[in-house]
């Protein structure tokens, strides 16, 4: 009788279960943990390859144009690789300037690895227990440094863009160059003046090409003897058709209704995306705008508490920043707020405007511009042509990579 009931017994049979149960949680904890670490240092490795990436094109668009190993561009991303880690270690990268298909420009891909072909695989807790004893992960990102074409901090400046030089003589445009080609008083003016063989030219930029205008970039992406380049703008006669380089109008932005916003504008920002192609109202209110501009430019006491010197008063041009290219330095910010926006307007539009009694002028280009400060005597704002961050809107670009001032950093991949 008790020989029957050993053999009907379930004593020891609930062993089975947990030890089919320990089983089935030791593979659902390897999971979970060791899949989870993979998760975890996938995102940590997507993170570092985006911001490896960005760092690479923001120094490649705004500090050189070097592609070597010991250029801004690839040393900026490196710092950036090495200053995060992927589950506590810094990982393996690839810097490259490549492309995807179907790209063009200029692009910094950086390639992240923590794997065994690498020599630095992840770890794994439970997952030995079934032979697994590391896995890999890769990570892979793509920056563009694309063409600007737009900003929301315009500045009520319309610059007349520069030209080809013919009069009195052809030679090179400089600081003293006046545009001959139309008459310029009498009942005539703004007539073209036929005695002037062959006159002052001007070419607007396209995507082909940066025609006479200011250009930062050759056709090799080199810096030209516009970036940096010192200039004087100056507030313009709106009787005079002989522009001097530096002529601007007054522009209104938004809803400007007279000279206090033309000077709340030069100090801040107005807010609205304006881009190259727009077309701006000049400002015809009565009154002269020297005094404006040199409120909102000049050091205070000269000019107000929150004028655009005074927002970064320590900036300073120096002609060897950028591998001496020449750049700002001592801001007390990434971009300084010196750094602004400056629409280049055709002179020929400017001409046919004032002739036509019109009030409307075309943006052709949109150029960075570090305002060094104001000149009294000179009544001028001093400063130099550079580059600086952009927008990038909907639709075909209007002007090509040479005469781009703004560029504009994108991750595309």
């Amino acid at each position: 009788m008790c020989s029957e009931r050993r053999q009907h017994s379930e004593r020891g049979a609930v062993l089975v279960h947990v030890a089919l149960a320990i089983i089935a949680l030791v593979a659902f904890t390897t999971f979970v943990v060791d899949y989870g670490v993979l998760y975890a240092s996938r995102r940590q490795a997507q993170n570092v390859a985006d911001a490896a990436a960005l760092a690479g094109a923001v120094a490649f668009g705004f500090d050189s144009t070097d592609t070597t190993t010991n250029g801004p561009a690839y040393l900026s991303a490196q710092s950036m690789i090495q200053s995060h880690r992927v589950w506590g270690q810094v990982p393996v990268a690839d810097v490259t300037f490549v492309c995807p298909p179907g790209e063009t420009g200029t692009c910094i891909r950086v390639d992240v690895f923590r794997n065994q072909a690498r020599g630095n695989p992840l770890p794994t807790f439970f997952g030995k227990l079934v032979g697994l004893v590391d896995q890999d992960i890769r990570a892979t990102a793509t920056a563009k440094v694309a063409i600007g074409n737009a900003t929301d901090c315009l500045k009520p400046w319309g610059v007349i863009d520069k030209w080809a030089e013919y009069q009195p003589t052809v030679q090179p445009w400089d600081n003293a160059s006046i545009f001959h080609k139309y008459i310029n008083q009498g009942p005539n003016s703004g007539d073209p003046d036929p005695t002037l063989v062959p006159p002052d030219n001007y070419v607007p930029p396209t995507t082909s090409g940066p025609g006479t205008g200011f250009a930062p970039y050759d056709a090799n992406h080199n810096f030209t003897n516009d970036y940096g380049r010192q200039i004087e703008l100056k507030v313009g006669d709106q009787t005079d058709f002989e522009y001097a380089s530096g002529w601007f109008a007054p522009l209104n932005l938004f809803d400007s209704r007279g000279g206090n916003d033309y000077l709340e504008n030069i100090k801040g920002c107005v807010g609205v995306t304006y881009k190259i192609g727009d077309e701006l109202d000049i400002l015809t209110s009565p009154g002269q705008k020297v005094g404006p501009t040199r409120h909102g430019v000049d050091a205070y006491p000269q000019g107000d508490i929150d004028s655009i010197v005074n927002q970064d008063p320590n900036a300073e041009w120096s002609s060897t920043a950028n591998n001496g290219a020449g750049g700002v330095i001592n801001s007390a910010f990434a971009v300084s707020p010196r750094i602004v926006a400056v629409p280049l307007v055709d002179p020929d539009w400017m001409a046919m405007t004032q002739k036509n009694g019109l009030t409307k002028v075309k943006i052709v280009n949109i150029m960075g511009f570090f305002v060094e400060g104001y000149d009294q005597t000179k009544k001028a704002v001093v400063g130099r042509l550079m580059t600086l961050p952009g927008m990038q809107t909907a639709g075909p670009e209007p002007i090509g990579g040479q005469s781009a001032f703004m560029q504009a950093i994108v991750l595309i991949r």
